[in-house]
């Protein structure tokens, strides 16, 4: 879910159209930063899921899930361009 988010946002910074239900993270990533974004996200996941939930959970592993799995894809793409 958040590779498939900060990809949305990566394409849109190339030159693909920008989907409306994005373009508040976009805003969040540029005055925030990608750690920023990340965050946000991460809390949004959290909130969801406690809505099913009555236990409390911390946010932090959620948001470095998201970093690592954002970086993960960014290192990913990179090694596909050189492949080719």
């Amino acid at each position: 879910m958040v590779a498939a988010k900060y990809e949305t946002l990566r394409m849109a910074a190339l030159g693909q159209p920008l989907p409306l239900e994005a373009r508040s993270g976009l805003a969040l990533l540029l005055r925030q930063g990608m750690w920023g974004w990340a965050r946000a996200l991460g809390q949004v996941v959290v909130a969801h899921e406690r809505a099913g939930s009555c236990a409390p959970r911390s946010t932090t592993p959620r948001q470095h899930n998201a970093v690592i799995q954002i970086l993960a894809a960014m290192a990913m793409k990179a090694t596909i361009r050189r492949a080719t």
